[in-house]
C-alpha cells in the first residue's frame, strides 16, 4: 500500500525531463518570434514611414500625412516604370515558363546522356554572382548587335527565372506517372493533346508557383537591370530616388507593392490550396 503511494506521489511530481521539455519549448518559440520580427520589422516600419509628415527618411515620424502617396500618384516617371518592369517581368515569366516547363518534361520523361548535368547546368545562373552574371550578359548581347533596352532585359530575365520553373515543376512531376501519358497516347491522343489534357493538368502547381517566382524575381531585380535595361525599370528609379532624395515617396510606393502582393496571393493561394485537396 506504501508503495503504491509513494508511486503515486512520485508520478504526481514534474519531473526534470517535463521542465527540460517546456523550457525547450519555450525556446523555440522565443527563438521563432524573433526571426519572425527581424523579417517583419523593415516592412513594419517602411509602412510607418509611409505615412510620416517630414520630408526625409525619419522614424519615428514627427507626424502623419498622405502627402507622399498622393505625390507618387501623380509622378508620371514612376508610372512609366512600373510599366517597363512589369513588361519585362511578363514577357520574361512566359518565357521561363515555356522553357522551364519542357525543359522538366524532358529531364522526368527520357534517360539521356548528359541528363544530370544538364540539371546542374540549369542551376548554374543562380550559383554566380549577380553583378558578374549581369556583366556578362550586357557582354554576351553585344556580341549580337543589342544594346540595354526592353529586349535585353527580357532576354536577361528569363536566365535567371528558368531554373526556378524547372526545379518547382520537376517537383510536381517527382510522383506523376508515366503509364497515363502512354494510356492516352494508345488511345490515340496525340502528343500535344496529351500534354495539355494529362500532363498540364497534373503539373499546374508547380508551373502556377514557378510562374509566381519568375514574375517576382524579374519585376524586382536590380542586379541585372543596371546592366541590361536603361535604367528606367521601377526598383532602378526607387533606387535613384534614394541616392538624390530619400524622401518617404519611396517608402510609399514599397507599402503599396506590398499591399498589391497579398492582394494578388491571396487569390493564387487560395487556388492553389484548393486544388492539392483531395477529390472526393
Amino acid at each position: 500500500m506504501r508503495a503504491a503511494f509513494e508511486a503515486s506521489a512520485a508520478g504526481g511530481r514534474p519531473g526534470r525531463a517535463g521542465r527540460g521539455a517546456g523550457t525547450g519549448q519555450v525556446f523555440w518559440v522565443v527563438f521563432a518570434a524573433g526571426v519572425l520580427a527581424f523579417l517583419f520589422a523593415p516592412i513594419a516600419v517602411a509602412a510607418v514611414i509611409s505615412f510620416s509628415s517630414a520630408s526625409s527618411l525619419v522614424f519615428p515620424p514627427p507626424g502623419w500625412s498622405l502627402e507622399w502617396y498622393a505625390a507618387i500618384l501623380a509622378d508620371e516617371r514612376i508610372w512609366l516604370a512600373a510599366g517597363v518592369s512589369a513588361a519585362i517581368a511578363l514577357a520574361s515569366t512566359a518565357i521561363a515558363v515555356v522553357a522551364g516547363t519542357l525543359a522538366a518534361v524532358a529531364i522526368n520523361h527520357y534517360r539521356f546522356t548528359g541528363r544530370n548535368s544538364l540539371k546542374e547546368f540549369l542551376l548554374l545562373p543562380l550559383t554566380l554572382p549577380a553583378i558578374i552574371l549581369g556583366l556578362g550578359l550586357l557582354y554576351a548581347i553585344s556580341l549580337f548587335g543589342m544594346r540595354p533596352g526592353l529586349t535585353a532585359a527580357i532576354l536577361g530575365h528569363s536566365v535567371i527565372s528558368v531554373p526556378y520553373v524547372t526545379y518547382f515543376v520537376l517537383a510536381a512531376l517527382a510522383n506523376y506517372d508515366l503509364a497515363l501519358e502512354r494510356a492516352s497516347l494508345d488511345l490515340g491522343a496525340g502528343r500535344v493533346r496529351t500534354f495539355l489534357r494529362i500532363t498540364l493538368p497534373m503539373i499546374q502547381q508547380g508551373v502556377i508557383v514557378g510562374a509566381v517566382f519568375a514574375f517576382l524575381l524579374s519585376f524586382d531585380n536590380v542586379s541585372l537591370s543596371l546592366f541590361l535595361t536603361r535604367g528606367d525599370t521601377l526598383p532602378l528609379r526607387l533606387l535613384q530616388r534614394i541616392q538624390y532624395y530619400a524622401d518617404p515617396s519611396v517608402a510609399a510606393v514599397s507599402t503599396g507593392l506590398i499591399v498589391l502582393s497579398i492582394l494578388l496571393m491571396l487569390p493564387i493561394g487560395g487556388y492553389l490550396a484548393r486544388s492539392f485537396e483531395p477529390r472526393r
